[in-house]
């Protein structure tokens, strides 16, 4: 192999090829989220969905999800646990999602669910939270997903995300716990002009 050849990394468990550019990871501050977030809002307003119920997916969706059920007036907010990686660092190997719930949801037939989530990476978690509100009988049509930013290799496209990035992003609340000194912003080009 000559020196100018580069190798790509080898994947983990649950990524996709090319998902990562692994050129640093994006930083979002807390400004951008906030941005981002009011987007999916008024997305979801300018949708016509009135949602019965926010679930936000833990942990990462806490933030959002608790913003959109104030910003949407949604009267009830839900939480589920869905575990996927195998841990909090940088690419972390990814392990088949399962979803936790500590007390039974009470959704059912009728309900309109937004389900709300930081990143869609592969599509697994959004899957998962699907078929267990499906297993819990609520209709596909009454379920919306949206998500503060996706990958752009995910094989899941929620129907609400104002950003798409190709690396490994740091958000807000993730930012005291790591190092950011490698971190680039968040590209005005990622956002999604709808």
């Amino acid at each position: 192999m000559s020196g100018d050849q580069v190798t790509e990394p080898t994947p983990v468990a649950g990524e996709q090829p090319g998902m990562w550019t692994r050129q640093g990871p994006y930083l979002l501050d807390m400004a951008t989220f906030g941005q981002l977030v009011e987007d999916i809002a008024e997305e979801v307003r300018a949708a016509g969905f009135v949602p019965d119920a926010v679930l936000s997916v833990a942990r990462g969706g806490l933030a959002a999800g608790g913003y959109l059920t104030c910003a949407l007036g949604v009267p009830v907010m839900h939480t589920v646990r869905v575990r996927r990686t195998a841990d909090d660092s940088r690419y972390a190997a990814k392990q088949r999602p399962v979803v936790d719930t500590s007390v039974p949801l009470g959704l059912g037939a009728g309900d309109k669910i937004l389900v709300v989530d930081d990143i869609v990476g592969t599509g697994a978690t959004a899957d998962a939270v699907l078929e267990f509100l499906a297993a819990s009988g609520v209709a596909r049509e009454d379920v919306r997903f949206a998500a503060v930013v996706r990958n752009h290799r995910s094989g899941h496209v929620p129907d609400h995300c104002p950003a798409v990035v190709d690396d490994w992003i740091v958000f807000p609340w993730e930012a005291a716990r790591e190092s950011t000194h490698d971190c680039r912003p968040l590209p005005v080009a990622a956002r999604v002009q709808r």
